[in-house]
């Protein structure tokens, strides 16, 4: 909410300030730890002092309202990172937390009953393979 209030105000006031400040925020944490590269969405919080290692839990309210403010932000600056972000964001509400019958999860915890610990959230080659295909073989090399 906070940065929906900085977008606004840059909109109406023209404060360049508050929009580079709306910009940099947002890019980071799409850059860093909190938000999924690979599933979409954005975990809860972190565990590390860095903000690089995320709790493996997501909320539908925080990602209900960080796609709109990618999507609000997008509508604003045209920045296609923020319109992708934003459509991550709903195709990995739309994917996961969606019920069959309409309704939505109000969160994806960190682990199915009786898994071993955040394995819910480990993604195992193939899966990855699955989802970026063979097109990027240097995020393969960094597992």
């Amino acid at each position: 909410m906070n940065l929906e209030f900085f977008l606004h105000t840059s909109y109406r006031k023209g404060s360049p300030e508050a929009l580079e400040m709306v910009e940099h925020t947002t890019r980071r944490m799409a850059e860093g730890g909190m938000y999924d590269q690979l599933g979409g969405g954005f975990h809860r919080y972190s565990v590390d002092a860095k903000w690089l290692v995320p709790h493996f839990e997501k909320m539908l309210y925080d990602n209900a309202l960080l796609a709109r403010m990618y999507l609000h932000l997008y509508q604003v600056t045209k920045d296609p990172a923020a319109r992708r972000i934003a459509e991550e964001t709903l195709d990995y509400v739309a994917r996961e937390m969606t019920d069959a019958g309409g309704g939505f999860y109000s969160s994806q915890g960190r682990r199915p009953q009786k898994a071993r610990k955040e394995s819910f959230f480990v993604w195992s080659r193939q899966e990855i393979l699955e989802v970026l295909g063979e097109r990027d073989e240097s995020f393969l090399r960094l597992l």
